[in-house]
Parts: C-alpha cells; sequence; structure tokens
C-alpha cells in the first residue's frame, strides 16, 4: 500500500458540539481545549510514494503556545526511559502501587516537570506490561496455577471452558473461604 498524502493539524483544531442534555447540570464536565486553531500541514506523495512536497501550510496558532514550564505536559515530550521502566515494572511487579512508584520516581528527580512523563502514562505502561505478561503465558499458565492452587488447598476448585480450537472462553474458580461465605 502507498500512503499518497499526509496532514497533521493543531490538537486545538476544530470546536466541541455540545449536545442538548435533559438535564442542565452535567456530573463530569470535561476541560474544553478546542479553539478552532487552523495551523496545520499537509504533504502529497507522488505516483510512486518516494517525493513528497507541502501542499497546505499555515503556520498562525489562534491561541498560546505552550510555556517553558508547561512543556512537559505535552505528549510530544513525554516518554519513559528504560531505566524508569524497569524501575515501574519491579515496584509494581512486588506490589507497590502504581501511583506509589510514580510518586517515587517524582522524589528522585525533584518534581512532576523533571520525571518525563505523566501518572497517566505510568498507569498505562503498567496495563500494558502485565497484557503482555498474560499474554504471552495466556491459558496454560492460568491452567497450570489453578491446578497447583487445588493441589495445596482440597477446598479449592475451578473449571475452565474452551472453545473447538481449544481457546480459553472463560474459567471460574472457587476458595475454601469463599464456599463458607457462600455456606
Amino acid at each position: 500500500m502507498i500512503i499518497k498524502g499526509r496532514g497533521y493539524c493543531c490538537s486545538k483544531s476544530g470546536v466541541k458540539v455540545s449536545k442538548p442534555t435533559i438535564d442542565d447540570q452535567k456530573r463530569y464536565r470535561k476541560l474544553d481545549t478546542r479553539t478552532g486553531c487552523l495551523a496545520c500541514i499537509y504533504f502529497n506523495a507522488d505516483k510512486e510514494g518516494k517525493n513528497w512536497e507541502v501542499t497546505k501550510f499555515v503556520e498562525e496558532h489562534n491561541h498560546p503556545l505552550a510555556s517553558e514550564n508547561d512543556k512537559h505536559l505535552l505528549r510530544s515530550q513525554r516518554s519513559i526511559s528504560n531505566a524508569q521502566a524497569s524501575l515501574l515494572k519491579n515496584m509494581t511487579g512486588v506490589g507497590i502501587r502504581t501511583t506509589d512508584a510514580y510518586n517515587f520516581l517524582v522524589d528522585e528527580v525533584c518534581g512532576v516537570e523533571n520525571v518525563g512523563f505523566s501518572k497517566t502514562d505510568a498507569y498505562n505502561f503498567v496495563q500494558r506490561e502485565r497484557k503482555a505478561l498474560i499474554d504471552s503465558g495466556n491459558a496454560m499458565s492460568l491452567s497450570n496455577i489453578l491446578r497447583e492452587r487445588q493441589s495445596e488447598d482440597n477446598m479449592f476448585s475451578y473449571d475452565i471452558q474452551t472453545d473447538e480450537m481449544n481457546r480459553l472462553i472463560s474459567f471460574f474458580w472457587i476458595d475454601g473461604r469463599s464456599k463458607i461465605d457462600y455456606d
């Protein structure tokens, strides 16, 4: 597939369309950062997709740009280094909450503006790592964990459902305390 064109617009382009609500009082309002900014750049490629040319460029923004103190909040300026990623993985792996691990990193570098990423970035990273761990081990590791637990605890029981291709559909487990609570 050959890409024929590409465009980039300011993150504040467009305007938010407000939908009429039955209830005028909203429980939660998001900050509207759209200003209708027209700043953009568009590129088009030739038929082979090798040579690119700028076809439209609007430089003027209708809003102030991020100040020097706020640049750490811009997505393009945020990234988790390998050392920080390793530290986050290790700390959350031993049971430390993600928010506490993030706060530790903030304290180590003397402030949020110096850490290089946001708390949301840290949460997203930890979730991606956990999902990758689950995906790599998949249903076989779950089955092994449940089987091992059953051998250690005679009140523990489980059931696993798979489809015709032997893929995990659902699983159920119950331990002794849950059985007693249910009774």
